[in-house]
C-alpha cells in the first residue's frame, strides 16, 4: 500500500489497535483495552466507525479482520 494512501497513519488508538499487512490487503483491528475487558461502549463504536470510514478509502484493502 502506498504510504501516502495508508489510512490512519497518524491514528492515536484509544480503544482499538489498527494495523495493515505488508502488502496492504488485510487490515486488522484489535480491541485494545484488556484492563477493562474490552467493552464495546458508545465511544468505542464511534472509533470503530471512524476506522471503517477511513478504510473504505484504502483501495488496496480487501479484507478487514476484527479481533
Amino acid at each position: 500500500m502506498n504510504a501516502d494512501r495508508r489510512p490512519f497513519q497518524h491514528y492515536a488508538a484509544r480503544h482499538f489497535h489498527w494495523q495493515c499487512s505488508d502488502d496492504g490487503r488485510v487490515a486488522t483491528i484489535t480491541l485494545n483495552r484488556p484492563e477493562k475487558k474490552n467493552p464495546l461502549t458508545f465511544d468505542s463504536y464511534a472509533e470503530l466507525r471512524d476506522l471503517f470510514l477511513g478504510l473504505q478509502h484504502a483501495s488496496d484493502v480487501r479484507v478487514v479482520v476484527l479481533t
